[in-house]
């Protein structure tokens, strides 16, 4: 499968590496079976590089901060969307990824199945398998993730425990296979900022305010573990 690959800077060579190491995954810059639209640090640009993209084939869009029916907008009729909320630095390791539909404009049923094959074809070479959910920024498991980090951010910056002493509990007291803020450090701190920050601009800002140390840690490119 050829695909055409779009990611933010900062993670386009994980990105890149992961595809590349696929047999069956060819990354080309034209004429792809498949464009990949991963970029979501700046939601803006995001719409303004899908607005200009030429393609008539599926395109996966990334909808860590935009719904794919944003996205679908974005694009026109004419190239097919579908949106999955990737986060970055984890992406390789997920059995199972979830997807969504645009609600407008409605794809034909022949379209929609071709889009549908496609996506399913890209999984499975990639070893993973699919779950849809309802069209919306940031799905549910990284939506989940991106808040449970912020709640830790919020006790390290408030002395409730340190970085160390709160991954450790969660993984004894819920069996998580990492601590939140080992999460974090893995994914990068600026994706989960803006995820949140895509989500507050959703569903209000209460709910999805961003721990001011979280929002530090993503400027100065910081960990919060070792």
């Amino acid at each position: 499968m050829k695909i055409q690959l779009f990611a933010d800077e900062p993670y386009f060579k994980s990105f890149s590496d992961y595809l590349s190491s696929i047999p069956t995954i060819q990354l080309v810059t034209s004429e792809p079976d498949l464009a990949l639209g991963l970029t979501f640090l700046d939601p803006i640009q995001k719409a303004e590089r899908i607005s200009k993209m030429a393609f008539e084939v599926p395109s996966i869009i990334n909808t860590l901060t935009m719904s794919a029916t944003t996205a679908q907008r974005a694009a026109g009729k004419k190239t097919p969307i579908i949106g999955m909320p990737i986060f970055p630095n984890y992406f390789e390791r997920q059995k199972t990824v979830e997807f969504s539909l645009p609600l407008s404009p409605a794809p034909s049923q022949e379209g929609k199945r071709g889009v549908m094959d496609l996506t399913t074809e890209f999984l499975y070479l990639l070893g993973k398998t699919g779950e849809e959910i309802k069209d919306c920024v940031a799905g549910v498991f990284p939506r989940s993730l991106a808040m449970i980090i912020n709640e830790a951010a919020f006790a390290v910056q408030e002395s409730v425990a340190t970085p160390e002493d709160i991954d450790t509990a969660m993984k004894l007291g819920t069996n998580y296979p990492k601590g939140p803020l080992a999460w974090c450090d893995e994914i990068g701190a600026a994706a989960i900022v803006a995820t949140l920050d895509a989500l507050a601009k959703e569903y209000g800002p209460e709910r999805y305010r961003v721990a001011s140390l979280l929002r530090r840690y993503a400027e100065a490119g910081m960990k919060f573990i070792g």
